[in-house]
C-alpha cells in the first residue's frame, strides 16, 4: 500500500481519499494481527473460515505467544492427567494439538524450538510410549495368521507359533451374558482373587499405589507342584464414542524413575511374562452382555512340539473362560463382596463402565461373528510413533 503524499491522505488506486479516524487503521491492523494469530491457533483451517491469513503471513508469531509457555502448558496439563488417574489418551490430545500448532507450516524457528522443548519432556516420553500400546490393542481386530482351533456359537479360539519357538500366542472371540461392569469387577478387586480362583496361592500384590487405568501388579499360582510367578504393568483405556475397554497387560515395561523396585524372584518359584491385549466391547444395541476378544504371547521356555500346542493352548483358553465366566456370575450375586464393592465404588471406576456400556447402547449390537473394524482406535488428535 503506497503512502500518501500528504499528511492525512491514503493512496486507494483512485487517487488518495481522507484517512477517517487513527483508530479505522489500528482496526485494520488488530484484524490483521488476529487473522495471523488464528492461522497459529487453527493450523488445520478449521473455525474462522471468513478470514484471509494470507497477506500477514510474514508477522512474527512470537510477538503475539510466548511459545514456551504453551509448551509448558501442554506439558503442565499433560501431566496432570497422567498424574490424577493415567487418562492417557486426554493427555495425547493435549499434547498433539499444541505440538500442531507449533509445527505449522511458517511456525518460526522460536515455534520449534518449543516443540523440540515439549518432546524432550518425560510426559511425552510416557504419554507416547502407552499411546502406542493402546494402539497395539489394534491387533486383537485385525486378520492374523492365527488359525482357528475350535468355533461354537458363543465363542472361537485361534493359535499360533513359529517352528521351534518356545512360546505360543493364542486369541479367543468369546460372548458373556453379563455387563460389563460385573466382567471387571473380579479383575478390579485384586485382593479378592483367592475367593475365586484358587490357583493363586495369595492375593494379587500392588507394587504401586494403584488407580483404575493404571497399576503395576505381582501375582502367585500353584500350577501342579509349580509356583509361578508374574509381575505386569496394567493399564487400562475406556471408550466413551463408540463404547469399549481396552486392558493391556506386559511384563516388559520401564522401572526407571518410579518409585518401587522389582522384587527378588524367590528361588523355589518360575517367573513368567504376561503380554496380553484384552478388548471388552458391550454388545450394544438392545443386547444384553458384551463379547472379550483377548490376544495372548505366553513363554514357555523350551521349544514346543506341534502336537503338545494345541493342547497346552486348548487347556489355557478353557482355563481362561471358565473363569471369566465364574467371576461375573458370582459379582452378580447381591451376596457377594464384589456386587457390594460395585455398588460402593469407591474409585468411580463402575460409573465409568456404565458410561461405556450406555454409549454402546446407542450402536449396532456386536456378535462372535460380527465384530468391528480396528479403526474404532481412531482418534482426532494422536501422536505419530
Amino acid at each position: 500500500m503506497a503512502a500518501s503524499a500528504k499528511p492525512g491522505r491514503i493512496a486507494d488506486g483512485r487517487g488518495t481519499r481522507r484517512a477517517t479516524t487513527t483508530k479505522a487503521c489500528v482496526g485494520v491492523g488488530c484484524l490483521a494481527l488476529y487473522a495471523r494469530a488464528a492461522q497459529h491457533l487453527f493450523p488445520k483451517g478449521e473455525g474462522l473460515g471468513l478470514l484471509r491469513p494470507e497477506p500477514c503471513a510474514t508477522f512474527p508469531m512470537e510477538r503475539l505467544v510466548n511459545l514456551s509457555s504453551v509448551a509448558r502448558d501442554a506439558e503442565a496439563q499433560a501431566s496432570k492427567y497422567t498424574a490424577d488417574d493415567y487418562f492417557v489418551l486426554e493427555a495425547e490430545a493435549v499434547i498433539a494439538k499444541a505440538l500442531a500448532r507449533l509445527e505449522a507450516p511458517n511456525a518460526g524457528t522460536a515455534a520449534l524450538e518449543a516443540a523440540k522443548e515439549l518432546r524432550s519432556t518425560p510426559v511425552f516420553a510416557e504419554v507416547q510410549r502407552v499411546s502406542t500400546l493402546y494402539d497395539s490393542a489394534r491387533a486383537t481386530l485385525q486378520p492374523t495368521r492365527f488359525k482357528q482351533v475350535w468355533a461354537r456359537p458363543d465363542a472361537e479360539f485361534y493359535v499360533r507359533s513359529a517352528p521351534g519357538a518356545s512360546w505360543f500366542e493364542y486369541k479367543i472371540v468369546a460372548q458373556i451374558d453379563h455387563p460389563l461392569v460385573n466382567c471387571m469387577a473380579p479383575l478390579h478387586e485384586r485382593e479378592l482373587i483367592l475367593k475365586y480362583q484358587p490357583v493363586f496361592v495369595e492375593p494379587h500384590r500392588d507394587l504401586i499405589p494403584p488407580k483404575p487405568h493404571h497399576a503395576i501388579v505381582r501375582t502367585l499360582a500353584r500350577i501342579l507342584s509349580f509356583y509361578v510367578e508374574t509381575i505386569f504393568e496394567l493399564i487400562r483405556v475406556s471408550n466413551k464414542d463408540f463404547g469399549y475397554l481396552v486392558e493391556i497387560a506386559r511384563s516388559d515395561f520401564p522401572t526407571e524413575g518410579r518409585d518401587f523396585q522389582l522384587p527378588r524372584r524367590r528361588f523355589w518359584s518360575k517367573r513368567i511374562e504376561v503380554d496380553t491385549q484384552n478388548l471388552w466391547l458391550p454388545r450394544g444395541g438392545n443386547e444384553t452382555g458384551l463379547l472379550m476378544v483377548s490376544v495372548s504371547r505366553v513363554q514357555v521356555g523350551v521349544p514346543i512340539p506341534s502336537s503338545a500346542l494345541r493342547f497346552l493352548a486348548n487347556s489355557f483358553a478353557k482355563t481362561i473362560l471358565v473363569n471369566v465366566k465364574r467371576g461375573c456370575a458370582l459379582s452378580s450375586d447381591e451376596s457377594s463382596p464384589w456386587y457390594k464393592r460395585i455398588r460402593r465404588d469407591v474409585d468411580g471406576f463402575y460409573a465409568e463402565l456404565r458410561e461405556v456400556e450406555a454409549a454402546a447402547s446407542h450402536r449396532r449390537a456386536l456378535s462372535v461373528s460380527d465384530l468391528p473394524s480396528e479403526e474404532i482406535f481412531d482418534r482426532p488428535w494422536q501422536l505419530k510413533h
